[in-house]
């Protein structure tokens, strides 16, 4: 019998991991907030609004009925509703959603609570819950090139169990009980990547922002420690993996946002699709109660909520006083 996965989510994460599962050969329902996205992978086999050029494989279903999308999926969902939106969602399907085993591939901090996603789901459903993250463009995935990842889960065994069931030559994934260090690297690594992207913009060349992704994965690592995790995850491919790529890639939509301060032609209506602009303001607030050095982060939150001039906050940042390593 072929299992029915669930995608949460019409972004271009979410629709591309709806294409990816689909080519392998799950039967994939894909809920769409959208009623007019819905028709059109349905009808034309592409989501045109958020992953345009991929085409859908027939084994994938899109639905704009939420109740009907929980009558027809299986055990599994995953869930790539927006950070900031998940609590309202989670909490108005909590009895469908604990059910099942749900693995939430979105990233981000909740700014209302300052929790990790896996904080908020624990608080409002309680069910299984694991997390999907590492070095993935969407586009790249929908396209079927290589790809790894790590999906981490409280439990070894049911963890390791999705991993087997899920992973493929094509998109490689690992299995880890880390969920608040996977979880963290996802989150802050969009943070990281603002800051090399208005480096970049700014022409302060490959030295500045290899500066910035270590020194940033040292500020990651240690929020991530603080808050329990393991200091071992944020070396794999949900930290250092997360963050070179994310930093450095075009793909990148937080480094593409960096790069329209840094070159001064960003406009503030840009940040709402940008995850580092959100995950920043609940990061500087949950430093300031953990009494954690993040130095980069409220360099990105004075630029980006404080109208601070990027090209004076980055030559101070990067000049800030001698320490050891």
């Amino acid at each position: 019998m072929i299992m029915i996965l669930g995608v949460l989510g019409s972004g271009s994460w979410g629709s591309a991991i709806a294409v990816h599962f689909g080519r392998l050969g799950f039967k994939v329902i894909q809920w769409c907030r959208e009623e007019d996205v819905a028709e059109s992978i349905n009808r034309e086999r592409e989501n045109r609004r958020y992953l345009p050029g991929i085409s859908y494989p027939d084994t994938v279903e899109a639905i704009s009925d939420v109740e009907r999308f929980f009558k027809r999926v299986g055990d599994v969902i995953f869930s790539v509703i927006p950070a900031q939106f998940s609590r309202d969602f989670w909490s108005r399907f909590k009895d469908e959603l604990k059910r099942r085993r749900v693995i939430c591939a979105s990233k981000g901090i909740e700014i209302s609570s300052l929790n990790l996603l896996s904080q908020v789901y624990k608080e409002v459903v309680g069910g299984k819950y694991f997390v999907l993250s590492g070095p993935t463009f969407a586009r790249e995935v929908a396209k079927g090139l290589p790809s790894a990842a790590v999906v981490a889960g409280e439990d070894k065994e049911e963890t390791f169990a999705l991993v087997n069931m899920l992973s493929s030559k094509i998109f490689r994934l690992y299995s880890s009980n880390d969920v608040i260090g996977v979880e963290t690297g996802g989150a802050m690594k969009n943070v990281v990547a603002i800051a090399a992207g208005i480096s970049d913009g700014m022409g302060l060349g490959n030295n500045a922002r290899a500066a910035l992704i270590t020194r940033g994965l040292h500020e990651i690592k240690n929020l991530g420690v603080r808050l329990g995790a393991q200091e071992r995850t944020f070396y794999g491919l949900s930290g250092m993996g997360d963050l070179i790529l994310t930093c450095t890639g075009d793909l990148s939509r937080n480094r593409q946002f960096g790069l329209s301060i840094g070159k001064r032609t960003g406009k503030v209506d840009e940040k709402y699709v940008v995850e580092g602009v959100h995950t920043v303001r609940a990061a500087v607030e949950l430093a300031k109660k953990l009494n954690v050095e993040m130095p980069i982060a409220e360099a990105v939150y004075s630029v980006v909520h404080d109208g601070k001039d990027p090209e004076r906050v980055m030559v101070e940042l990067l000049s800030r006083p001698v320490k050891e390593e």
